[in-house]
């Protein structure tokens, strides 16, 4: 397990700053300047191999899950990273976006003021802006805190995590479809296989 967990870790990091030059490119740009090379100097001037928020914020998350997860820990090491840059590519944080920004800020009221309970009850503060896949792309290193629990209380794990920078259930719902794929494809099966279970799974959980 220790070897998959790296191996996520590597991939997202690969992934992701294959792809931050052509942040932003629409489709017939991205025809014309396919992504198959590590470049650099693309959309954020930034050299190649640089990754981005999505990664760092998953390293962030991954050393809390080390350490011993707490809502808290993933808190403390998220804000870390938007002021003193840690775990970035190169000491520098060069794409935040507003809804990031603004959820990171709160946190720090919260870890300020040590009423801990406010994390549990930030996803019943979402509102339709608290959206976007910013939780959705730093959420992986969180399947080894919810492996082989009950989905419902899977579920309860996502959102929270999830709501620390994006409240809306959508991006948590986003979240929760996303991690029971790839702990299907974890236990043995084939992508086919695996999202027909993953079908089956939120069918049931939805009656």
């Amino acid at each position: 397990m220790k070897n998959i967990a790296k191996d996520m870790l590597l991939g997202v990091a690969i992934g992701d700053a294959l792809g931050v030059p052509y942040e932003f490119l629409d489709r017939a740009e991205m025809e014309t300047y396919p992504a198959k090379d590590m470049v650099g100097y693309g959309t954020h001037k930034q050299p190649p191999g640089t990754w981005s928020d999505d990664s760092s914020l998953t390293f962030c998350l991954a050393e809390a899950m080390v350490a011993g997860y707490t809502l808290k820990s993933a808190a403390i090491n998220f804000i870390k990273w938007k002021n003193q840059a840690y775990w970035t590519a190169r000491n520098h944080v060069f794409d935040i976006g507003i809804t990031t920004a603004r959820s990171i800020t709160r946190l720090e009221d919260i870890v300020l003021s040590n009423d801990l309970e406010d994390f549990k009850l930030l996803k019943y503060e979402g509102e339709e802006y608290d959206n976007g896949n910013g939780s959705l792309m730093r959420i992986l290193p969180l399947l080894f805190e919810i492996r082989g629990k009950k989905i419902k209380d899977q579920f309860d794990i996502i959102w929270d995590n999830s709501a620390l920078t994006h409240r809306h259930i959508r991006a948590g719902i986003s979240c929760m479809i996303y991690l029971k794929l790839i702990e299907n494809l974890i236990d043995g099966y084939n992508k086919q296989i695996a999202y027909q279970k993953l079908e089956m799974i939120f069918k049931a959980y939805g009656k």
